[in-house]
């Protein structure tokens, strides 16, 4: 696994190799867990009384923990103190923050809070460098994983692939957009009316909120929500001028 591995979060980067003459964070081998697959589901059983079984419940992904185990390996001890520091101060104000994993040819990203960092000087010494141990545990509430964002321009209609294993929801950017316009596919059809024109326009199907440059209007659209079923392409079209933007999902 440590082929090919990058790992980036607020001002940390780790690797899974370095070069002869390098050094940084170093993620051992099979060092990072729980980025790749995900324990079992979370479900309220509900008994059936007086009778067999339970009641067919949804199942839900539980929250993703991932662990990052490696070595802290610098050039003098003072530049080892340094690295332990970062490394002990990653994410110490329980802020959320995108970790982005670059993993054999492909980046994806998950928004993660730190709930256990450690770094200490191990007292190894070689000719021109000293290291360290690290570990630390991240913890994302949402446990999907993000491709990066691509833009689909609507004339009025577009296709929309998803590639990734899980349905992903579109977000559609309105340009200089008019009071009314609608928005379908084989998911439904929602509009907005009574917006204030101009600006761009942001319609995000994950939660129907729409915004214009950023601001949200509160009741401005109403109409069905989707998601992109993974492994398909959904023809998306629009009354006005637009663009799709949709990213990959991943569990």
């Amino acid at each position: 696994m440590s082929d090919g591995l990058t790992i980036r979060g607020r001002g940390v980067t780790m690797r899974g190799t370095l070069g002869p003459e390098e050094f940084g964070f170093v993620v051992k081998e099979n060092g990072l867990q729980g980025w790749e697959g995900l324990p079992e589901g979370r479900r309220e059983a509900v008994q059936r009384a007086l009778s067999h079984g339970e009641f067919d419940v949804p199942v839900k992904l539980p929250a993703r923990v991932i662990t990052l185990d490696g070595h802290m390996i610098a050039r003098t001890p003072f530049d080892l103190n340094r690295m332990a520091h970062q490394i002990n101060g990653w994410g110490a104000t329980g802020d959320r923050f995108p970790l982005v994993v670059e993993l054999q040819g492909e980046t994806l990203s998950s928004t993660v809070r730190c709930v256990r960092r450690e770094a200490v000087d191990s007292g190894s010494r070689g000719g021109e460098f000293c290291t360290g141990e690290f570990q630390v545990q991240l913890l994302a509430a949402d446990p999907r994983k993000y491709a990066p964002w691509q833009t689909y321009s609507a004339s009025p209609s577009v296709w929309v692939p998803s590639r990734g294993n899980f349905p992903a929801h579109p977000v559609i950017e309105i340009p200089s957009a008019p009071t009314s316009y609608s928005v379908s596919s084989p998911g439904g059809t929602f509009s907005v009316t009574g917006a204030p024109a101009g600006g761009t326009h942001r319609i995000d199907m994950a939660t129907g909120r729409v915004t214009r440059d950023g601001v949200w209007l509160p009741d401005a659209g109403r109409g069905d929500l989707w998601a992109v079923p993974d492994g398909t392409r959904w023809q998306h079209t629009l009354s006005t001028p637009g663009r799709v933007l949709l990213r990959d999902t991943y569990v």
